[in-house]
C-alpha cells in the first residue's frame, strides 16, 4: 500500500466548518485485512463492558488480565487505581453503561463506552486487537448529563424583545434546551427565523463545544438583531453538543442536525405568536448545506438563508483546504509528497472511491478522518446538496465572507451562482474583508476566530431586509 495513504491528522476543529488537515493520506482509515461484517461484534461490546465494570468495581487483577503484553507492562495495579480515583474524583460514583458504539479503526477494535456517573458522563475509549487483547484506554470526555428539570422556564427582556427558555424534542431521547426571542411591541403574529449549525458540536450561540471560552457567539448576534427588528428567532444546541456520545452507531446528518431543525420548525408552527406561513431558515456552513434537504425533509421554508455553505460534496471541500494548507506551510520534498496525495486522480481514487463502495453495514464500523463513521459521509455522498437546492422553488440569500478560507468566493460561492444561473429569486451578497464567521478577518488562519468580536452589522441589515422583502 502506498505509504502516502497510511496517516492523517486532525490540526484543528473550528466548529463550524470542520477542517480536516491531511499530511500524507486518505480521509478515512485503510481497510484492515479480515472482513468487518464479519466480526463479533456483540462480543467485542461484552469485553468492553466487562472492563468497565471489573475497573470500576476495583476489581483490577480481572481488568489487567485483559490487556496485550504491553499494555500490562505499562501499567500497574496502582497505575490503575489511580486512574480510577482520578476519573471518580471529576465524575463522582461510577453507576452505570449508557451504550456502546464499536468501529474498526486501522487494525483495531475500538469500543466507546457512555457511561453515567454520579456527577456527569464519562466517555471511555478502549481497543482491542481482534485477537481480544486490550491494546490500551483512556477517557475522551466528561460529557454533561443534561438537567432539565432544574431549568429556568423565566422570560429574560432584552432590549425591544424577550428571549424565552425552551426545549425542543422535549418528549424524545435528545430533548435540547434552546432560547425563541420573540419581538415586543410587534403584531402577532410574527415571521421566524431558526438557526441551523455548522459542523462539530456547538451550543445555541455558535460556541464550538470543545471550546467554551470562545469569545464570539455569531446566532446570538443573529438572534438580537433580527428579534430587535420585528423577527421572532430560535436557536438550540447542537444535538453533538450534549449528546454526541449518546448517537446510535453510523449516525448521519439526519441524527445530528435534520430531525432537530424539523422539531425545531415544528415548535414554531404550534406557536401562536409566530406566522406559520413565514418561517425561513438560516444555515451556517454545513448549516447551509444541508438547508435545502431539510427544507425538502419537511420543512416547508419561505426562504432559505445560506451563510458560508456550499454545493459540494464534504470531502470536495476537504481536499481544498488541505491544498492550501499544504501551500502555505510546506516546503520541499514534504510539500511535493503531500501534493502528490492531493490530486484530483489520487484523491478520487483513495478517498471518494473507497467511501463509496464500502458495503452500508461496514461502513457504519469505520471511523473517518472527521471524527464520524464513514456512513455518515456516504449519507452526504448520496444525498448532493445540489439536488436539494435545484428542488426548491422558494427564495434564497446566499452570504458569503471574501476573506473566508474555509469555503470561498471562486470554489463555492461562484458554484452556488452557476446553480442559479436560470433563476431570479436567489439573492447573492459578497462581504469584502469578513470571515467564515461573517466578522473581520485579521489574521488569515484559524485563529482568529478567538479573537473577539461581532458578526458586521452589514450582514444583520442585509438579513433583515431580506426577511421582510419576502413577508410582504
Amino acid at each position: 500500500m502506498n505509504k502516502r495513504i497510511k496517516s492523517h491528522v486532525l490540526l484543528k476543529i473550528t466548529g463550524l466548518l470542520l477542517i480536516l488537515f491531511l499530511i500524507v493520506g486518505c480521509a478515512g482509515n485503510t481497510l484492515p485485512n479480515f472482513v468487518i461484517s464479519e466480526i463479533d461484534w456483540e462480543h467485542f461490546d461484552t469485553l468492553a463492558e466487562n472492563f468497565t465494570v471489573a475497573f470500576f468495581e476495583g476489581d483490577f487483577n480481572r481488568a489487567k488480565n485483559m490487556f496485550g503484553n504491553d499494555l500490562r507492562r505499562a501499567l500497574s495495579i496502582s497505575a490503575l487505581q489511580s486512574i480510577r480515583t482520578d476519573i471518580t474524583n471529576q465524575a463522582g460514583a461510577f453507576d452505570s453503561i449508557i451504550n456502546i458504539n464499536s468501529f474498526i479503526v486501522d487494525e483495531l477494535v475500538v469500543c466507546d463506552i457512555n457511561l453515567l456517573h454520579q456527577t456527569t458522563g464519562v466517555l471511555l475509549r478502549v481497543a482491542f486487537a481482534i485477537n481480544d487483547e486490550m491494546m490500551g484506554f483512556f477517557i475522551i470526555d466528561y460529557p454533561k448529563i443534561p438537567d432539565f428539570a432544574g431549568m429556568s422556564t423565566e422570560p429574560i427582556r432584552r432590549d425591544g424583545f424577550t428571549d424565552h427558555p425552551v426545549i425542543i424534542g422535549e418528549s424524545t431521547n435528545f430533548p435540547l434546551a434552546g432560547i425563541l426571542s420573540i419581538p415586543d411591541d410587534h403584531e402577532a403574529p410574527v415571521p421566524a427565523v431558526i438557526i441551523v449549525h455548522g459542523s462539530g458540536p456547538s451550543d445555541m450561540d455558535g460556541v464550538p463545544s470543545a471550546l467554551p471560552n470562545f469569545p464570539n457567539k455569531p446566532f446570538r448576534d443573529i438572534a438580537d438583531h433580527l428579534a430587535s427588528n420585528g423577527i421572532a428567532v430560535l436557536r438550540y444546541d447542537k444535538r453533538t453538543h450534549i449528546y454526541s456520545a449518546r448517537l446510535p452507531q453510523g449516525s448521519t446528518v439526519w441524527e445530528e442536525t435534520i430531525e432537530d431543525a424539523l422539531l425545531a420548525t415544528e415548535m414554531l408552527r404550534d406557536d401562536p405568536r409566530i406566522n406559520g406561513n413565514l418561517i425561513f431558515i438560516i444555515g451556517h456552513s454545513l448549516g447551509g448545506m444541508l438547508a435545502p434537504r431539510i427544507h425538502a425533509e419537511g420543512g416547508d421554508f419561505a426562504g432559505l438563508i445560506l451563510l458560508a455553505g456550499s454545493p459540494r460534496f464534504l470531502l470536495d471541500i476537504s481536499r481544498d483546504q488541505n491544498i492550501d494548507y499544504v501551500n502555505a506551510n510546506m516546503e520541499g520534498q514534504e510539500k511535493e509528497d503531500a501534493l502528490a496525495s492531493l490530486t484530483e486522480e489520487f484523491w478520487y481514487e483513495h478517498v471518494t472511491e473507497p467511501i463509496k463502495i464500502i458495503p452500508p453495514q461496514d461502513a457504519k464500523r469505520m471511523l473517518s478522518g472527521f471524527g464520524t463513521s464513514v456512513y455518515y459521509l456516504q449519507d452526504l455522498y448520496n444525498h448532493p446538496a445540489e439536488n436539494y437546492i435545484r428542488s426548491v422553488n422558494q427564495p434564497f440569500l446566499i452570504l458569503q465572507g471574501a476573506a473566508d478560507f474555509q469555503v470561498t468566493e471562486e470554489r463555492d460561492f461562484n458554484l452556488y451562482k452557476e446553480i442559479f444561473a436560470d433563476r431570479t429569486d436567489a439573492k447573492f451578497i459578497l462581504y469584502p474583508g469578513l470571515n467564515h464567521l461573517f466578522m473581520t478577518s485579521t489574521t488569515g488562519t484559524v485563529d482568529e476566530y478567538e479573537i473577539p468580536g461581532h458578526v458586521d452589522n452589514r450582514v444583520l441589515t442585509d438579513i433583515t431586509e431580506w426577511i421582510k422583502l419576502n413577508t410582504n
